[in-house]
């Protein structure tokens, strides 16, 4: 509930947003999309598949605002170096410490959609 663990990341307005801190009353009229709307019906987005391809889950507290975060990354960066992944990853916390298949995912997912 204040913003630092970036598990509740969702995209409002095609932006990326912690939901546990984002008054509903700010919200008005925008598109809200969590991890359940990121798939396409039965269909999974690139990155949930990726995700699942290089088995990143361990606990899986953190996954949804991880694969939100992905999800926007690729939008705005199809093909992101290591560095640019760390960096637009970096408030995503997983302590699990599954950054190395988080980022093989974020890769896998560029390659299947590019």
């Amino acid at each position: 509930g204040v913003g630092i663990c970036g598990a509740c990341t969702s995209h409002i307005g095609g932006n990326v947003a912690r939901l546990c801190i984002v008054p509903i009353q700010s919200v008005g009229n925008q598109q809200v999309t969590t991890i359940e709307g990121l798939a396409n019906g039965d269909v999974l987005h690139p990155v949930q598949q990726a995700w699942i391809d290089e088995d990143v889950a361990q606990c899986g507290f953190c996954q949804p605002g991880q694969i939100m975060t992905a999800a926007r990354l690729l939008e705005q960066n199809a093909n992101p170096t290591d560095a640019e992944i760390d960096a637009a990853m970096s408030e995503n916390v997983c302590r699990c410490g599954t950054y190395v298949r988080i980022r093989a995912a974020i890769k896998r997912a560029a390659a299947a959609s590019g």
